[in-house]
């Protein structure tokens, strides 16, 4: 099979990684470049991509997120970053309002570049033998990691990457039921999806993930039930997001 496909269809999240180990420097450039090459709205590239280098600054992210020490074991973590302040900075140049960059699609924007880059980072990342984990987490923190990467305005973390040599053998977890998640022309209809989130609840329960406390569907059902890091909406207007309100109002 394709070797490219072959890394896709074995993707595995990590979360123990062989500690102390360094990145050669050239495979850290390769998956910064084929991050870099992933594709965006209007060639517009919204994002950047902070790689913690310095022991005290990761000692310091990794202390903020408890849940995922992975973060401090990993060869290279990689925090993205939405981020519109180079497009207010061409705004500038030209004169422009920049009043749209408080829409929610920018926003939408600016992280889907985000998240494509990412997922070319990780690929590559997989493609040269190493494991990765992305850390969804640091959105609970995020106000501290605003401070602590001297973030601008227009710029949100959306997520980090750990990037290492697994230090465990992850088995290969099972996917929703392909017709949950992929149709033609129009919506699943419900009973389809009811039905494969019951059949998928038994085989992630059969599948036993250790670190999975409720089944399945009780999991999403406990998880949006409540915000989740409510805070950041209020720092996502501060940093200038969804400053906008709905015309007419």
């Amino acid at each position: 099979m394709n070797p490219t496909v072959d890394t896709l269809l074995g993707h595995r999240t990590c979360r123990r990684f062989k500690a102390g180990l360094t990145m050669p420097s050239e495979h850290l450039q390769t998956i910064i470049d084929c991050a870099r090459r992933a594709p965006s709205w209007m060639n517009g590239q919204h994002y950047t991509i902070i790689n913690i280098t310095a022991p005290e600054l990761r000692a310091q992210i990794t202390a903020l997120q408890p849940a995922n020490p992975q973060i401090g074991t990993c060869s290279t973590y990689l925090v993205f970053v939405a981020d519109l302040h180079r497009a207010g900075l061409c705004s500038r140049a030209y004169h422009g309002t920049f009043s749209a960059a408080g829409d929610p699609d920018s926003l939408i924007t600016a992280v889907t570049d985000t998240a494509l880059a990412a997922q070319n980072a990780a690929t590559a990342a997989e493609s040269l033998g190493y494991a990765t984990c992305y850390t969804g987490g640091i959105r609970s923190t995020a106000a501290e990691l605003v401070a602590l990467l001297g973030l601008p305005p227009h710029t949100f973390p959306v997520f980090g990457l750990c990037i290492g040599t697994p230090d465990t053998e992850m088995p290969l977890k099972p996917r929703l039921p392909e017709n949950t998640v992929y149709a033609e022309n129009r919506y699943p209809e419900e009973q389809t999806l009811s039905d494969g989130l019951e059949q998928y609840e038994r085989t992630m329960t059969a599948f036993g993930e250790a670190r999975e406390k409720f089944p399945y569907r009780e999991k999403f059902a406990r998880h949006y039930s409540s915000s989740y890091a409510p805070e950041n909406l209020f720092l996502l207007k501060k940093l200038g997001w969804l400053t906008q309100t709905a015309p007419g109002r």
